[in-house]
């Protein structure tokens, strides 16, 4: 977390849609999705989308993106970025491209009314979401038997930046590049010689500038990270009351086996650190 830094944190809920979900940041957008995508054609032109979308039953819940957008070809791509870490993220990943799959059912296409454009989910993880060692996977829908993919209009891109150790020295792709600026970024002094002169790299440091931001744009962003940082503080507390609680139930344990076996109250306080009142509950 960084309050002093020159850029802002692009992990975070204002750090994201600034770099990218803002008019003036579609080039940015764009080049990022290049690179992490690497698409058969060139992604030409983007239009946004509303990032909150409503179910078709009003009990059921709505859909909220960090960023959403169509481009010229009528593709889809929601891009997301996740700092905590969330169970059954990869249910929710499959609950938020329902919604372009539906808002193309609604077309009326009467020549092929079930013909679906290509959609895109690329997830930016700050966690771990398993043991896979990768920090980028690219998921499709493929068939068991051979591994073949079996249709090739639903992509789901997962990254996980904690598992990302690259440095500039070692030669990184385009889409390593990028990653490593979303890892880095709040952290650097400057934007690195070796992103200077790539587009869009340098539009995207002067959009990341603290001192580009607003009076009321800063205060946000500051409060944003007061609250993250609470939150964080909250979750350490909570793991270590956890950790305590366990301790102590392991000594509770321990001093039940060993009174059941006969040994004397004094050596078992002595031995397992606990209270006399704390064997009195046992």
């Amino acid at each position: 977390m960084y309050f002093g830094s020159r850029y802002i944190d692009p992990t975070t809920d204002f750090g994201f849609k600034r770099l990218f979900g803002q008019e003036d940041s579609k080039e940015i957008l764009r080049g990022f999705l290049h690179a992490i995508l690497d698409p058969p054609h060139p992604i030409v032109d983007l239009s946004y989308m509303p990032t909150e979308q409503m179910p078709e039953l009003t009990e059921e819940r709505t859909g909220i993106y960090d960023v959403y957008c169509v481009d010229s070809e009528g593709q889809r791509f929601i891009v997301e970025m996740q700092r905590a870490k969330q169970i059954f993220f990869k249910d929710r990943s499959l609950y938020h491209v329902t919604f372009p799959i539906i808002q193309q059912m609604r077309r009326g296409e009467r020549e092929y009314p079930f013909r679906l454009l290509p959609i895109y989910c690329i997830a930016v993880l700050n966690f771990r979401m398993d043991d896979d060692p990768r920090h980028m996977r690219h998921i499709a829908l493929c068939d068991e038997a051979t591994g073949r993919v079996f249709y090739d209009k639903l992509t789901f891109v997962y990254i996980e930046l904690p598992k990302f150790a690259g440095t500039l020295d070692d030669n990184l792709s385009l889409a390593d590049k990028w990653i490593y600026v979303l890892r880095n970024m709040p952290a650097l002094a400057d934007i690195p010689a070796e992103l200077a002169a790539e587009e869009p790299f340098p539009q995207a440091f002067e959009k990341a500038q603290q001192a580009a931001l607003t009076p009321a744009e800063r205060e946000r962003y500051e409060a944003m990270l007061k609250k993250d940082l609470d939150e964080q503080g909250k979750i350490l507390n909570a793991r270590n009351e956890g950790i305590r609680e366990g301790i102590h139930e392991a000594k509770l344990e321990m001093a039940r086996a060993m009174l059941a076996r006969g040994i004397d109250r004094a050596t078992v306080l002595a031995i397992s650190g606990l209270q006399p009142a704390d064997l009195n509950e046992l």
